[in-house]
């Protein structure tokens, strides 16, 4: 009897999908674990149109540690959530191409900018955009402005609206006031400038970890009064209130698709947390008040100096601190009011804290 060439059931092609379903509802630890499971396995997680839908939630946290008596004297640091086991990504960037030295400013839905100093005596340098799931990175083009004009830089990338990121510089006059704003397109491939847009004089203290957020197509920065915010093409400009509780310190952070404010309350040192409900308008809704008696057993403990909120989970309602001289990272969980010691991270840290976000889809054009 003849051969007939062996043809692949229709109903493969449904199983395997079905596998896939079952693999992208597992925690991000678990999924690269099932990479080993077989080749099949490894080939749908790797396959380039399920990488879009694989899980995306914070997984962990990247920061910096100086220390003189070793070398290198500075170091990049990953740790997860769970405070258990390997990293899922290692922290050394060493893809990216040899500078004079690097440092780590933002990331954003799993892109990070960095800064990649090209002469440490003339103080020349260029930012870099890389994925550190994917080892791909892009060196962005010089801009015009001043190497010390510039002294806080952020990355905006959302991809469930675009695969393209921006790169938003402020531009800073002698006296530290924001006077204009470069924006660099990745779509564009090109630095536009833009003089400000904002109604008033914006300062952003570099000195302290207030990280920006991107949300909904602006970037959003906390001044000591309020927050400003920008579309990219440099078109709207918007000031919103912090809510006005008493508080003398706010941060911001993102979760559940929301704008969160975190303010220290002046008078009672607790943490007052709101949310940003109504984004027209900006109506903060009210949702938690958090004791530092209750986290940390000391009373008068201060937001900044004390202790630091650096990340709120972009899926439920938990947060999570860095607290004390030895920067103890810890969660607290709103809804149960739990406190949980996630690990101790050293005495030689450096802010900021960037909360990780893996990104598994291959989006940048990089210099190879």
């Amino acid at each position: 009897m003849e051969n007939l060439p062996m043809e692949r059931n229709p109903a493969d092609g449904l199983f395997d999908e079905l596998i896939f379903e079952i693999l992208r509802r597992l925690p991000i630890r678990s999924l690269c674990r099932c990479k080993c499971v077989c080749r099949s396995w490894r080939g749908l997680i790797a396959e380039h149109e399920h990488r879009k839908r694989l899980p995306q939630t914070l997984s962990g946290f990247f920061y910096r540690s100086m220390n003189r008596e070793r070398c290198p004297v500075s170091a990049y640091h990953f740790t997860n959530v769970t405070g258990r086991g390997a990293p899922l990504i290692y922290p050394s960037f060493s893809f990216l191409p040899p500078c004079a030295g690097l440092t780590v400013l933002d990331c954003c839905n799993g892109l990070f900018l960095c800064r990649c100093d090209v002469s440490l005596e003339t103080m020349r340098f260029n930012y870099a955009v890389c994925n550190p799931a994917t080892k791909e990175w892009v060196m962005l083009p010089e801009s015009s402005c001043d190497v010390f004009e510039t002294r806080i830089a952020s990355v905006c990338f959302d991809p469930a609206i675009s695969s393209h990121f921006h790169v938003v510089g402020y531009v800073e006059d002698e006296d530290e006031y924001v006077r204009r704003l470069e924006i660099y397109s990745s779509k564009a491939g090109s630095w536009s400038l833009h003089e400000s847009g904002w109604d008033d004089l914006v300062y952003l203290d570099p000195s302290i970890d207030r990280r920006s957020v991107f949300l909904n197509g602006f970037l959003h920065s906390v001044t000591s009064a309020d927050i400003v915010a920008v579309d990219m093409e440099a078109k709207k400009w918007r000031r919103i209130p912090l809510p006005d509780v008493g508080g003398d310190t706010g941060v911001i952070h993102k979760s559940q698709g929301r704008l969160c404010a975190f303010i220290h309350l002046l008078e009672t040192f607790k943490l007052s947390v709101w949310v940003l409900e109504d984004y027209g308008t900006d109506n903060w809704i009210f949702r938690h008040t958090i004791s530092p008696l209750s986290l940390f057993g000391g009373m008068n403990y201060r937001l900044d100096v004390k202790y630091h909120v650096v990340a709120a989970h972009p899926d439920c309602n938990l947060i999570f601190f860095v607290y004390g001289s030895n920067n103890i990272l810890m969660s607290y969980q709103m809804d149960s009011k739990k406190l949980r010691v996630i690990r101790m991270l050293g005495h030689d840290l450096y802010w900021p804290y960037l909360p990780y976000v893996p990104l598994f889809s291959e989006l940048l054009t990089n210099g190879h």
